[in-house]
């Protein structure tokens, strides 16, 4: 043993103090609780410096903040973070993708279902999963274009990304695949109930080529919770009911 061993109070000291620091930009604890899914009771006490973290845990606050392990043992003023990039301000300050404005009540992390119903159509045709993760400075969505017909297309062709933000408790989601092919917007409210798992409102599908071909639609979307399993399930019920929704047009 050297004398450049620190002790595990030492250690769990210098946790709290640069987890403090991370937790400052926060407004409410309880809400970036949520958002990390740590007991408050724990949290506090990792802030306080009287215990630490699982490796699970700790990974998931890692990754939440953008840091490494290394903030169990260096003040996070020494430590190389990476630059802030120029879009988080406005993220954050301007489109309100932001954990202090788009909150856990208003779109919880995890797997949605997601049903597009064309105005002047009975049942809902388009089906898909989708997935929201929250980061410091805005919530990243993630979800996959139906498969449509029977020749395969590449995951990758179809995979769709972009980000949500809300302008007080409305909630708009700008998404596309890549090069900008089958842009949406999302543009949903959560229930009356706070703990309600249905969000519904409209879903503006934009063309690349000409803005006739830009359309609107009916728009539902159901929380399926955190975990994948629940999520793979709903997949596979969202390709039968885009099979379902082929064979009824057809």
């Amino acid at each position: 043993m050297t004398n450049n061993t620190r002790s595990p109070a030492e250690l769990r000291k210098m946790f709290g103090a640069n987890l403090r620091r991370l937790a400052r930009q926060y407004p409410s604890v309880s809400e970036l609780c949520r958002q990390l899914g740590i007991n408050r009771t724990q949290f506090n006490r990792y802030l306080g410096g009287e215990s630490f973290p699982r490796p699970d845990v700790l990974d998931r606050i890692c990754n939440f903040f953008d840091v490494d392990a290394r903030i169990l043992l260096r003040p996070i003023d020494e430590i190389d973070l990476p630059p802030v990039h120029p879009a988080a301000s406005a993220l954050t300050e301007f489109l309100g993708s932001g954990p202090g404005t788009l909150t856990e009540n208003l779109l919880p992390a995890g797997f949605y279902f997601v049903s597009e119903t064309g105005l002047d159509e009975p049942h809902a045709t388009r089906h898909r999963v989708l997935h929201a993760r929250r980061l410091p400075q805005c919530t990243l969505v993630r979800s996959y274009e139906p498969p449509t017909g029977e020749e395969s297309v590449a995951s990758n062709l179809r995979e769709v990304q972009g980000i949500a933000a809300c302008a007080g408790r409305q909630i708009y989601i700008l998404m596309s695949s890549r090069a900008s092919q089958n842009s949406r917007i999302y543009l949903v409210k959560r229930g009356n109930d706070a703990q309600s798992d249905q969000w519904r409102g409209v879903a503006i599908c934009l063309s690349k080529t000409t803005a006739n071909d830009t359309t609107m639609r009916r728009l539902a979307l159901r929380y399926l919770g955190p975990k994948p399993k629940a999520a793979l399930s709903a997949a596979r019920a969202a390709r039968r009911a885009e099979r379902t929704a082929e064979e009824i047009v057809a």
